[in-house]
């Protein structure tokens, strides 16, 4: 590479201006032995038991850091449907306690026997008439009609067809002036009839049933339509979106299932999200609703079907709860396993056939940490090391996880404090980033570029353990051992 040069900062470039790419890797065989770097461009893979062990157990880390990322998919998943369940359960004990709780205005108005009797005015609005047969027969053809002062009939005819009492509800459309109530009958003993008169401010629950039904199915109709039909692009909805810059969290979308849809979700054409989710849930508690009130005769009774269809709910919510426990456990097994937090979320993995890998095109730095993971709001990379735990961190690990800090502060725009190497799933050192770290990892950086450049790579230490160790001393010809 006759034509390089180094441009004002130090950096290597070649003749186009490019910066000559080194990977973190690189970072870390170099700062291990250059000898060892200058093999491994060469293309001398290593050998040793070491290394397949090593990779043997990365994938297995990896394996279970996914697992752990999609368990903690589903607890979220599974406790978003038990929040769901549980509120229904809620909606219906508040419905059916409200229902007891309200009660029907008593006109003071009620009668026995035929013939008329005047109630004087009356408000537009819902009524409830009781009706009731002290001989459990009905009324035997025996009905009951309100007139106005007009005599203009406003109400009826209504009759108790067998038993001992019904409840019969109906609406005044406008106000009735000097009302009147007339039982026409044909039984041969007047007595055994009689009815009383409520108002109530409410809609009663037959009608309020009708309402939610009806209700319930335009929201079910609305629902089919927005899943069938590409609605947000006609109408320029536009879905929250990651932004391109922002590499790091694309990655949780790549590699992992999200929880309720894709990063590219448009939505229609047979496909929904969660806004139609919504809908289709919303419809069905509607319909619940309207079937179970359309159903009862009165409050109390309504009340009742409330009460059981929240039981029933409550059963639902128990199972729904329990699946959020075993995912839970399953989730803090892992946690307990990888020797990481509950908490922490796992944004990268690179063992994924789909991890992308980061890049400084400006310096020419490349790299794909083992793990991403997000600490308080921060981008944290985590490097996965598995030989033997030191006292200290090596600083072959070091630089090369310097260097996936650089990475992903030039990639998102924001500085990660610290990052992480784990020896096994206990023992994990904090690398501090700060200045003498970045300068650190620079001027490693730069080095490797001139080598590549100029050539020259030499073994740079005395440490026969290191040789001993080297996974490339099959090929070095001037090893210590």
């Amino acid at each position: 590479m006759d034509e390089a040069f180094q441009d004002e900062n130090g950096f290597w470039k070649d003749a186009n201006g490019i910066a000559i790419s080194v990977s973190a890797s690189d970072l870390e065989r170099h700062a291990y032995c250059p000898l060892s770097w200058k093999l491994a461009k060469q293309g001398h893979d290593g050998k040793g038991e070491a290394i397949s062990a090593g990779i043997e157990k990365h994938q297995k880390i990896h394996e279970k850091m996914e697992s752990f990322h999609n368990r903690s998919i589903d607890s979220r998943r599974e406790i978003a449907v038990w929040t769901w369940t549980l509120s229904i359960v809620v909606i219906f004990l508040i419905d059916s306690v409200a229902f007891v709780i309200l009660q029907d205005d008593y006109l003071g108005i009620s009668g026995t026997g035929f013939g008329s009797e005047k109630i004087g005015d009356l408000d537009s609005g819902w009524y409830y008439l009781d009706m009731y047969d002290s001989l459990g027969n009905g009324w035997n053809g025996t009905d009951l009609i309100i007139i106005d002062n007009s005599n203009n009939l406003v109400a009826g005819p209504f009759e108790l067809n067998n038993g001992s009492e019904e409840r019969i509800t109906f609406r005044l459309s406008s106000d009735c002036n000097g009302c009147v109530v007339i039982i026409r009958g044909v039984s041969l003993d007047s007595n055994e009839i009689s009815w009383s008169l409520f108002t109530t401010d409410i809609l009663p629950p037959e009608e309020l049933g009708k309402f939610l039904v009806m209700l319930s199915a335009s929201v079910l109709f609305v629902s089919v339509l927005m899943i069938a039909l590409p609605w947000r692009e006609k109408f320029g909805w536009i879905e929250p979106k990651i932004e391109t810059k922002d590499v790091i969290s694309t990655f949780n979308q790549n590699i992992f299932t999200p929880v309720w849809q894709t990063v590219d979700f448009v939505g229609g054409w047979i496909s929904g999200g969660r806004i139609e989710g919504f809908a289709l849930l919303s419809s069905i508690v509607i319909m619940i609703h309207g079937v179970s009130l359309y159903a009862a005769d009165d409050r109390q009774q309504a009340a009742l079907v409330l009460a059981l269809v929240a039981f029933v709910w409550l059963i639902l919510s128990s199972s729904q709860l329990h699946r959020v426990l075993r995912s839970i456990a399953a989730r803090e097994k892992l946690s307990i396993e990888l020797g990481i937090d509950y908490s922490t979320k796992i944004n990268y993995s690179d063992d994924s056939k789909d991890s992308s890998i980061l890049s400084d095109e400006e310096i020419g730095l490349r790299g794909r940490p083992d793990q991403i993971v997000v600490i308080d709001g921060n981008f944290i990379p985590v490097e996965q090391k598995t030989g033997k735990i030191p006292n200290e961190p090596h600083l072959s690990h070091k630089i090369q996880l310097l260097a996936y800090i650089h990475l992903i502060e030039s990639s998102t725009g924001t500085s990660p404090p610290y990052g992480a190497l784990r020896y096994g799933s206990e023992i994990a050192f904090p690398i501090e980033w700060n200045e003498d770290h970045r300068n650190l990892l620079m001027e490693h950086l730069k080095e490797i570029q001139r080598l590549t450049v100029e050539g020259g790579a030499e073994r740079n230490h005395q440490q026969i353990g290191k040789c001993r160790n080297c996974s490339r001393k099959h090929v070095c010809t001037d090893s210590l051992t």
